[in-house]
């Protein structure tokens, strides 16, 4: 038995010339939606799993940690995942796995909360947090360009707390469950590969950002190496074209999911 939710965490405005980089903003603003500022709706959207034996949630949105600091990104419609867990039958306690596909603010935010001493503590007390090493060592080392990104009190907590397991390498997580890395966005991404009877799904995060990403030469401004980028997606496409998955856009706040 899997099954699986789809959590909407909350949006945030990006620049269009960012989100979708080399693309002149002819061709994108054709096909995703914009304001007189260029900025666009960019969704955060999570994913809750079932198996047997776990209970998993993939990403975990922007929190609400950070509100002051994010205010150019216009966060909105935010909601608490723990209300949304809650709604699908869990309490925080009973969440035994986070994966976090990468450390950037608006995919781990929600990772911790503020406790009564305002103090940041693992919002799910019970879980075993998944990050690639590869990914940690770039956050504790990163680069300038990458620097903004990572906030530490979404990820030490759970460090200090004996809670953070590190993926080494691609690995089978349960029986329907496979978690892969990829680079280019950011070293050591995690992408979330998972089948049930109804077919067979992939979490790319922002290796495929949006449904406009799935061309090949869409990329993202906040690629960390955009060559690297482009290679790694197709590596990923033409696997998930092989296995005819169904994708489940992070980003999209129009498309929640798409095949190729």
């Amino acid at each position: 038995m899997l099954k699986y939710h789809i959590i909407e965490s909350g949006y945030f405005m990006g620049d269009g010339g960012v989100m979708f980089g080399a693309v002149p903003k002819k061709y994108w603003s054709a096909k995703y939606k914009t304001d007189e500022n260029n900025m666009c709706v960019m969704s955060m959207r999570c994913l809750f799993i079932e198996t047997e034996s776990r209970r998993i949630l993939i990403d975990n949105g922007l929190g609400n940690k950070h509100n002051n600091k994010l205010k150019f990104f216009q966060p909105h419609n935010t909601v608490d995942i723990r209300d949304e867990i809650h709604k699908i039958g869990y309490e925080p306690e009973e969440v035994t796995d986070v994966i976090i596909s990468h450390l950037h603010f608006d995919h781990c935010g929600g990772s911790t909360i503020l406790n009564d001493d305002n103090e940041a503590v693992p919002a799910y007390p019970n879980a075993t947090y998944h990050v690639s090493l590869k990914q940690w060592n770039n956050y504790r080392k990163p680069s300038l360009f990458e620097k903004g990104s990572f906030f530490a009190d979404n990820i030490e907590p759970v460090y200090d707390a004996g809670q953070l397991k590190f993926v080494l390498e691609d690995i089978q997580l349960d029986e329907n469950i496979r978690l892969e890395l990829y680079d280019g966005h950011t070293p050591g991404q995690i992408a979330v590969l998972f089948e049930n009877e109804d077919g067979k799904y992939a979490f790319p995060g922002d290796v495929v950002p949006t449904s406009l990403n799935l061309q090949l030469s869409w990329l993202c401004a906040y690629d960390n190496s955009m060559v690297v980028a482009m290679e790694e997606k197709k590596r990923f496409m033409d696997k998930a074209k092989a296995d005819n998955r169904t994708l489940i856009f992070y980003h999209d706040a129009y498309t929640t999911t798409g095949k190729f």
